[in-house]
């Protein structure tokens, strides 16, 4: 095997360790226990629900306006 390769299996072994040991740190869910999100998922939820709001508090103002009997 050359050096280069043997060099190469070396660095991949090392990686493939530190995962397992960095995942096996990780806390686990317990059963029952909810998991939390993904950050990013959880902003799109936040700027979808905010544009809907906006979005249900215009429609709402522009009926409620054309509802009004001129004075």
């Amino acid at each position: 095997m050359s050096r280069s390769r043997a060099f190469h299996r070396f660095h991949r072994l090392t990686a493939k360790l530190r995962r397992r040991h960095l995942r096996s740190a990780l806390p686990e869910p317990r059963e029952g226990e909810r998991t939390l999100p993904k950050p990013g998922a959880d902003l799109r939820r936040h700027a979808w629900m905010k544009d809907q709001l906006a979005d249900l508090t215009q429609a709402e103002l522009t009926e409620a306006y054309a509802n009004l009997e001129p004075a």
